[in-house]
């Protein structure tokens, strides 16, 4: 398995993730993890280079001073998450399924059964899935799903035309309505989703799938959109399967949440 992660300042999240990482390295044949980095402020690039001096098969690519050639967050994680992903398909191994992280909280309880028994799954058939963060589904900057988040919501909250008086109220309200009323909890029982993306902390690919991807942070019409509905869109075009898989945990993180999040998934979604 091919492990892919980005990551900057991520301190005690960082470790936590390279332990379980670690943990899940140990139940596979054979493994290779490469992790891309830039302009930290904190002790990441020492934590970094520690662990690829202690664990064979880890590359690490420092990508500093991206800071001042992007101004856009979106933008320089875009060119990271290319950096490894032009790194595995350049050089050997390349595994057949690759496990795609995020390193600053998401991952630091990831349970390597959950991981072995997504890979594993042979039905539905699919070539990517994504994890069911926990206690909800908060990534709704990567989901696009029919019925459920079929566009960027913060986009839409902030095309919103804002009323005189009361605007705090106002605002309050409607991210409720438009961001936190969509991310709902899922049991790990919850029959796999199809999506057009998602994410969630982590996804599972079928590296076959990932030949001639890029990340892209602007959409067609140049906006700033989430590097992963760029990617996945390119998969969906190819004839590409992607799910959520609900038994496939990570956590979330709760600074993208509010009042409202964590209603039980609806019925309608699960057909």
């Amino acid at each position: 398995m091919n492990i892919l992660g980005i990551v900057r300042n991520g301190g005690e999240s960082l470790t936590a993730t390279l332990l379980r990482i670690e943990q899940l390295r140990a139940h596979l044949e054979s493994s290779r993890v490469i992790i891309a980095t830039n302009d930290n402020k904190d002790n990441t690039d020492d934590i970094l280079q520690d662990y690829a001096a202690q664990n064979a098969g880890v590359d690490v690519l420092f990508l500093d001073s991206m800071s001042d050639l992007f101004d856009e967050r979106v933008e320089r994680i875009a060119v990271a998450r290319n950096a490894v992903l032009e790194h595995l398909l350049a050089t050997n191994p390349v595994h057949p399924l690759t496990l795609v992280l995020d390193m600053d909280g998401p991952n630091t309880k990831m349970e390597p059964n959950q991981v072995l028994n997504a890979a594993a799954r042979q039905v539905p058939q699919w070539d990517a899935v994504f994890a069911n963060s926990l206690p909800a589904y908060y990534d709704l900057y990567a989901l696009r799903c029919a019925g459920w988040c079929e566009q960027d919501p913060w986009r839409e909250l902030a095309a919103l035309k804002r009323p005189r008086m009361f605007r705090s109220v106002w605002w309050r309200r409607m991210q409720r309505k438009i961001i936190y009323s969509r991310q709902y909890s899922m049991p790990p029982d919850t029959p796999m989703i199809e999506v057009d993306s998602a994410f969630g902390g982590l996804g599972l690919y079928k590296t076959e799938a990932l030949h001639g991807a890029t990340y892209r942070p602007r959409d067609e019409t140049g906006h700033v959109t989430c590097e992963h509905t760029t990617l996945h869109l390119s998969l969906r075009n190819a004839g590409k399967r992607l799910f959520i898989d609900p038994g496939l945990t990570t956590l979330a993180q709760t600074e993208h949440m509010g009042p409202g999040s964590g209603k039980r998934i609806p019925k309608k979604l699960l057909q």
